[in-house]
């Protein structure tokens, strides 16, 4: 299996500048997780006049997966940035969906009469850190590069021993955002369990854009083995992905270049238009399968994003998940704080009512693709144990 970042550090947008600490620090609240959740949280919080700090284990200079805001989330991300301009410079306007999805024709969607506007293409990289600069320019203290190593109750609060690139620090606070992502590194320490439902997972390239490829479109395929994304990216890049369960894609050798290729090659609609792709050195894979925790919150913390509960690449919803979860989580620990203790639950309630509404959309939008149900891929997604 071939991993490893997909550009270089020459390539990365303009990074949130690095921010000096003390070997002591306390916050109201400590957002553990820089990505779109968690920022979102944390602009909410210091909007409301909490005091937050941001814990991000990276520099925002490695590619990171998400490539699509739809029309929905960028009125969300808009809303999130209200009154300050959004800066689009890097993004690339997305005209509509194209999906070859139960039959053998593909479909066309286009954002022209969406409410919301068009949607957009971006690097997923630079939409976070365009957001983690905003959020220092609301005084938010960001602290890159930084690992959570220890963390413990302290009275009614929490005690953090983190690494920074200056030595290691303890931070303190009443309340903890988990924008960890699948690790759930928050909620695990509280002993939530997560709870998974399949075994899906995306293997990618990022290549040149073809010069067939010159509309702006999110294309989807369903194929025998799963089914494929592509979107252009800025820069004049393209990403291809092929998304299926680990199990297929170990079968069919698709940890390696030129069994993905060969997959890609045997595409009915996405092969022809795209052509000869430029060969494929590197792959990124990434687990993606449809899980939540068992609760999204408890005593004094609450998980955002993919930290409270992972969607399916399928819904497009990622990003709007991220943004609306750390809004909400957000304004739960401002009422918990102020004194309202059923805050939190109903937060957690929240969650687990939308979750269960995604699997029942999930299963519907599956259940159209009926032209390979027999195959290990599709037959788990047909079955009435897949909810």
């Amino acid at each position: 299996m071939t991993t490893g970042p997909l550009s270089s550090s020459a390539d990365a947008p303009s990074a949130p500048i690095p921010e000096a600490r003390s070997p002591q620090a306390s916050y109201a609240v400590v957002v553990v997780g820089g990505g779109v959740a968690g920022l979102s949280a944390a602009l909410t919080l210091v909007r409301a006049g909490v005091s937050v700090c941001v814990l991000e284990r990276t520099d925002y200079s490695t590619w990171r997966p998400g490539e699509t805001l739809s029309p929905v989330a960028y009125a969300e991300l808009l809303q999130l940035l209200a009154p300050e301009p959004l800066e689009t410079e890097g993004f690339l306007v997305s005209h509509g969906l194209e999906a070859t999805w139960g039959s053998e024709q593909p479909h066309h969607h286009s954002f022209l009469t969406n409410p919301y506007g068009s949607g957009w293409h971006v690097e997923r990289r630079h939409l976070d850190a365009l957001l983690a600069r905003h959020a220092q320019a609301h005084q938010v203290p960001l602290w890159q590069g930084t690992c959570l190593t220890h963390l413990e109750r302290e009275g009614a609060g929490w005690r953090l021993q983190v690494n920074t690139p200056q030595g290691p620090c303890e931070v303190r606070c009443e309340a903890l955002v988990d924008a960890t992502g699948r690790s759930a590194q928050v909620a695990r320490h509280c002993g939530v369990r997560r709870l998974n439902w399949d075994a899906l997972c995306s293997v990618s390239a990022i290549v040149d854009r073809p010069l067939a490829l010159l509309e702006q479109s999110l294309v989807v395929e369903a194929t025998r083995w799963g089914w494929w994304y592509a979107a252009p990216l800025p820069q004049g890049r393209f990403i291809l992905t092929l998304m299926s369960d680990v199990d297929v894609l170990e079968r069919q050798g698709c940890w390696k270049p030129e069994g993905w290729s060969a997959l890609f090659s045997a595409t009915q609609h996405l092969a022809p238009r795209v052509g000869a792709l430029p060969e494929v050195k590197r792959l990124y894979v990434r687990r993606c399968e449809t899980s939540c925790l068992e609760r999204a919150a408890g005593e004094n913390w609450a998980a955002v994003g993919d930290a409270a509960a992972m969607w399916d690449p399928l819904s497009s919803s990622g990003i709007l998940k991220g943004l609306r979860t750390g809004r909400e989580a957000a304004q739960a620990l401002c009422a918990a704080l102020g004194g309202d203790g059923a805050a939190l639950k109903h937060y957690a309630q929240q969650r687990d009512a939308e979750f269960f509404r995604y699997l029942s959309s999930r299963r519907a939008h599956y259940a159209q693709e009926q032209r390979w149900a027999r195959e290990d891929f599709w037959r788990r997604r047909l079955s009435a144990a897949y909810v």
